[in-house]
């Protein structure tokens, strides 16, 4: 699978990978065709796709009472934006997508961060959310951008674009987006691209070269980014490095990086950056106060990444097809039970979930460690518990 947290696949419209058929035995069929194994291949890819991005939010309820959710699957409905006369731009969360714009055309956004659900509330036309009608008219900490209008990139065009053969490299590549403005690029409109390592194991995040004009300093982390060629990289200012190891590390590689930074800041390049760099930015009192005036202190957070809401939603998806195996397995042990034995087994299993609960929840709230004996004592507690309940149904 690939590292999709940093590359645009569509959910809706997936293109499979498909073989052409050989011109002398079908000499009149031009049309690409599926094998098996593709076709096998690419839904399992897409299915665990859609499993990182929509395993983390809900597909029942409607994310607005959660408020301004950090990461969620969200969506732009463009029947509903075109028939708004003013065209406000709108996000919607999964359940929204589902039991409110069926059968709409809906644009995916992939994820967007500190974003609350707009479904039905002032950015539509006379249109209540099925789910959640009592919203606030707008919710001002929302940001939008193209994305929201189905365009995308540099140059400001959809995906995949209609005026474009379905041939050309632009319809067929993937998107990546910059981790700063979560706009999504053509890799061939990112500038000096060719200068990094980028396949899927070798970077983590991407930021466009817009982005990288507001935060040149990125460019003195010349260990974190993922270049080709690091000779550059290893010509630094020894007597720097030198130095004692206090105070504002960015000060520091600044010094020890002086010509190679200052010839990228000057590059107008985009950057590509390697796995865990948000763990070696510095946290000095100056550099989190410029993080926080340029509103990207969100880099310092690990759990900002991409990277990061995907493998949540792995495991909660796993979690989920657990509970269904358990449940399986539970009606299965049930139908071999007579009437009496389907009861106290469910007693028990109630009584349990219960009491376990409680009885770890008073060590946490006392601050104890749970010792053996306390384990054995609540376990005699359940047997004394079954022995009463058997009693009482005979």
């Amino acid at each position: 699978m690939s590292k999709n947290w940093q590359k645009f696949s569509s959910i809706f419209i997936h293109k499979h990978k498909m073989s052409k058929l050989d011109e002398s035995q079908e000499a009149n069929v031009d049309q690409e065709v599926y094998s098996l194994q593709e076709i096998i291949e690419s839904e399992k890819e897409q299915t665990e796709i859609a499993s990182a991005v929509l395993a983390a939010s809900d597909a029942q309820n409607c994310s607005y009472t959660q408020g301004y959710v950090y990461r969620q699957a969200l969506y732009c409905c463009l029947t509903c934006l075109n028939s708004n006369k003013e065209n406000k731009l709108h996000g919607i969360c999964l359940a929204c997508s589902y039991e409110c714009h069926q059968n709409h055309e809906l644009v995916e956004l992939y994820t967007k961060r500190n974003f609350r659900c707009d479904c039905g509330n002032s950015n539509f036309s006379d249109f209540k959310c099925k789910l959640e009608p009592e919203k606030e008219n707008e919710n001002s900490m929302n940001k939008y951008n193209h994305n929201f209008s189905g365009l995308y990139c540099s140059c400001n065009r959809p995906y995949p674009d209609p005026d474009l053969s379905a041939n050309d490299t632009l319809n067929n590549e993937e998107m990546i987006q910059c981790t700063i403005c979560e706009d999504w690029f053509h890799l061939k409109h990112l500038n000096n691209f060719s200068n990094f390592r980028i396949s899927e194991n070798d970077y983590e995040d991407m930021v466009c070269q817009q982005c990288m004009t507001l935060t040149p300093f990125l460019w003195y982390y010349q260990e974190q980014l993922a270049l080709k060629d690091k000779n550059e990289t290893a010509l630094v200012d020894v007597e720097s490095e030198t130095d004692h190891c206090t105070g504002c590390k960015l000060e520091r590689l600044k010094k020890t990086y002086f010509c190679v930074g200052n010839k990228w800041c000057e590059s107008q390049s985009s950057c590509f950056l390697s796995d865990s760099w948000r763990d070696s930015l510095c946290k000095c009192e100056s550099c989190l106060k410029m993080y926080t005036e340029l509103k990207i202190d969100f880099i310092t957070n690990k759990e900002d990444s991409i990277k990061f809401y995907e493998e949540k939603g792995k495991k909660m998806d796993e979690m989920k097809k657990q509970e269904v195996d358990e449940q399986k397995l539970l009606n299965n042990e049930l139908s071999k039970m007579n009437r009496v034995s389907q009861l106290e087994f469910l007693h028990n299993l109630n009584d349990f979930k219960t009491d376990l609960k409680d009885f770890l929840a008073n060590f946490a709230r006392n601050g104890q460690v749970v010792k053996r004996e306390n384990i054995e004592e609540f376990f005699e507690g359940l047997n004394n518990q079954r022995k009463k309940r058997r009693v009482q149904l005979f």
